[in-house]
C-alpha cells in the first residue's frame, strides 16, 4: 500500500485536512511571475497553507513519490524560465518608461525592487518539500496508472504520454482510500493547476471519468492554493 499502517494510523490520529500536491502546483511557487494567473490572493493562500502545516497541526500535506522527481528534474528550467520572463518585463517597463519620458512624462520608474523574485520564492518551495509527507510508489499503483492510461482515463489520453500524471492520481487515489477506510472524515483535496488535463473542454468542470474517481473515495480537486484552502475548509 502507498501508507504504511502507522503512518496512517499516525495521520488519522492528527484528524486533520490532507492536501494532495501535484507537481505543477508546487512549480507554480517558482514560476514566472509575469503569467497572469499569478496573484496575490493565490500566493497568499498558499503560504497560509504552508504555514498550518509547518506548524504541525491544522493541515497535512502528501507528496506522491512521482512529484519528488518530477520537481526535482524540472524545477531548475522553470527558476531559468521564470528569471527570464522577469527580466523581459523589466526590460520593457524601462523601455515604456524612456519612451514616455521622450514625451515629457515625470517621474522614476518604480519596478528593479522586483529582480530577485525567483530567488526569494526559491526557499519557500524547498518549505513545501520538507514539510510534506511522501507518498511512496508501488507496483499496485503502477499497475491501476497503466490501466487508466490504456482506457483511456483522465489525466490520460489517446495520443499523449500520460503514464506520470496517472501514477500520482492513483499514489493519491490508494492514500486516500486508506485514510478513509482507517476513518479519516476531515477534506482531503487534491491540488492540482494543469486543468487541461483533469477539465473537460471549454469547462472549469472535472471530466466525469476523475469526478467519479475522486468521489468515490472521498476527495476533493482544486485548480490552485486558493481554492484548495475554501475545500479544506481553512
Amino acid at each position: 500500500m502507498s501508507l504504511s499502517s502507522q503512518q496512517v494510523s499516525r495521520l488519522v490520529g492528527l484528524g486533520s485536512p490532507v492536501l494532495c500536491v501535484d507537481t505543477c502546483t508546487v512549480l507554480d511557487v517558482v514560476r514566472d511571475i509575469t503569467r497572469e494567473t499569478a496573484t496575490t490572493g493565490d500566493v497568499n493562500a498558499g503560504l497560509a497553507l504552508l504555514s498550518m502545516a509547518e506548524a504541525g497541526s491544522g493541515l497535512i500535506v502528501l507528496m506522491a513519490e512521482q512529484v519528488t522527481l518530477e520537481i526535482a528534474s524540472n524545477v531548475a528550467s522553470v527558476e531559468q524560465e521564470a528569471q527570464a520572463a522577469l527580466q523581459k518585463f523589466l526590460a520593457q517597463a524601462q523601455r515604456i518608461h524612456d519612451v514616455a519620458k521622450a514625451f515629457g512624462a515625470q517621474g522614476n520608474i518604480q519596478v528593479h525592487h522586483l529582480d530577485g523574485h525567483v530567488s526569494r520564492a526559491k526557499p519557500v518551495l524547498d518549505r513545501w518539500k520538507q514539510v510534506a509527507k511522501v507518498v511512496p510508489h508501488n507496483d499496485g499503483v503502477a499497475s491501476r496508472a497503466f490501466r487508466r492510461v490504456n482506457e483511456p482515463r483522465t489525466p490520460a489520453r489517446r495520443g499523449k504520454e500520460s503514464m506520470k500524471d496517472c501514477v500520482i492520481v492513483e499514489a493519491y487515489i490508494e492514500a486516500t482510500s486508506q485514510l478513509r477506510a482507517a476513518g479519516l472524515t476531515a477534506p482531503i483535496v487534491f491540488a492540482s493547476s494543469n486543468t487541461k488535463e483533469y477539465f473537460a473542454p471549454n469547462t472549469r468542470h472535472l471530466q466525469n471519468d476523475i469526478a467519479g474517481d475522486l468521489a468515490a473515495v472521498g476527495m476533493e480537486y482544486a485548480p490552485n492554493f486558493g481554492a484548495a484552502k475554501h475545500s479544506l475548509g481553512l
